[in-house]
């Protein structure tokens, strides 16, 4: 299942924050340099999203200057007003023409650190209209509580002994909207509906989880995000490791892919790795093709991944050839391995823990790159079996 379009929740008053809400909306409170809505849209871009659809109303025109048709992390943001509170039923509703067909929703002011890959993946049945991800929750008194069942569909837990709260992202499609109040809350109103017609669906995870809702977790945020953002990386070389090696690979049809790769990559997601790939392409700097047919390449390679339940975070090449007709190419060969240059750019664009990184190569030049960056290395050829 792939998912281009998200919708994020931003228009509550965040009264228990007093003072901090009064000149600031909970979402554009700023941590760590990002605003918390920043922090937000940056992981979604992980997964595909090419859509924002920001939800607002308390103090909808700082939101609407700051972000209204703009890119953010390579994705365009809309914002979607209201002119009274309506609740989250109703500020769905009141974006109706703008959802697509299913869509990842979320609150502005909490995050989940999950494989939205994995997510997304299931959501798969025709018949599902809502899927929830939901956290294992250790001594709650703060939260409702669901039952779920082996089929993976949810009750409302009355009793609240059940230890799986909703962590407010859901996966819905766009027929969610006939049972929309027009004001209202989903969780307090739609979901038991949803749960009447069997087409609400939970996923179970363990990763970290925080919301802002109060002054002791908002303290909280800072150092919750650096840990949650600080990961190891897998690194990964493309041709003959990704795909098969046939020279100068660069359409789709050319691409032979490794058996198992998807389910490789995928582990790694699973268990909070960042995953890179890093490339060499001089068939760039020969004029064999363009960077704009890399782009176009990687792009379709990564929607392969997330198709998987898997993905990359950022795709790195090196286009660099010493004889190359264009100037531009014959430099920055510092990004060519064995160079580190590439390993650097991905250093300066995520916060990465390079001492339990690894890299995976098919060539000597993948050897000494993880040596000179000091991570270890596996080297595979084409065939090998992944471990």
């Amino acid at each position: 299942m792939t998912i281009k379009q998200a919708v994020i929740l931003c228009g509550g008053l965040g009264s228990r924050l007093g003072r901090i809400t009064k000149r600031v909306p909970k979402p554009l409170v700023v941590v760590n340099n990002l605003t918390v809505l920043e922090h937000i849209i940056k992981n979604l871009s992980r997964y595909g999203i090419t859509e924002v659809l920001l939800l607002c109303h308390y103090k909808s025109d700082l939101f609407k200057k700051r972000f209204h048709n703009k890119f953010y992390f390579n994705i365009k943001i809309k914002c979607i007003i209201e002119k009274s509170l309506l609740g989250s039923s109703g500020a769905l509703l009141n974006a109706k023409k703008h959802l697509k067909k299913n869509f990842f929703f979320c609150n502005g002011d909490t995050f989940f650190d999950i494989n939205l890959s994995d997510f997304f993946l299931n959501f798969g049945s025709r018949r599902q209209t809502a899927l929830l991800a939901l956290k294992k929750f250790k001594n709650n008194k703060r939260y409702d509580t669901f039952l779920i069942n082996k089929k993976n569909k949810l009750k409302i837990d009355v009793r609240k002994k059940s230890r799986f709260i909703h962590s407010g992202m859901c996966v819905f499609s766009k027929k969610i909207i006939k049972l929309l109040d027009k004001r209202g809350s989903l969780e307090k109103n739609i979901f038991s509906k949803l749960i009447y017609k069997n087409q609400l669906f939970g996923k179970v995870y363990s990763d970290d989880f925080i919301d802002m809702g109060t002054l002791k977790d908002l303290k909280k945020l800072p150092r919750f995000l650096r840990k949650v953002s600080y990961k190891p990386a897998l690194f990964l070389d493309r041709d003959g490791v990704i795909n098969k090696d046939s020279g100068y690979v660069f359409k789709k049809n050319e691409v032979i892919w490794r058996n198992h790769i998807f389910k490789y990559v995928k582990k790694y997601n699973d268990n909070n790795f960042y995953v890179f790939v890093i490339t060499n392409q001089s068939g760039i700097g020969r004029g064999y093709y363009s960077e704009n047919d890399v782009k176009k390449l990687h792009t379709y390679m990564n929607k392969k991944f997330i198709e998987n339940g898997a993905h990359i975070d950022e795709f790195f090449y090196a286009p660099y050839f010493k004889d190359s007709k264009k100037k531009i190419y014959t430099k920055n060969k510092n990004l060519r391995k064995p160079n580190i240059g590439m390993i650097k750019l991905a250093q300066k664009n995520w916060n990465i823990n390079l001492s339990k990184s690894i890299l995976i190569g098919d060539k000597y030049s993948d050897k000494l790159t993880a040596i000179l960056a000091k991570i270890p290395y596996k080297i595979l050829k084409f065939g090998q079996k992944l471990h």
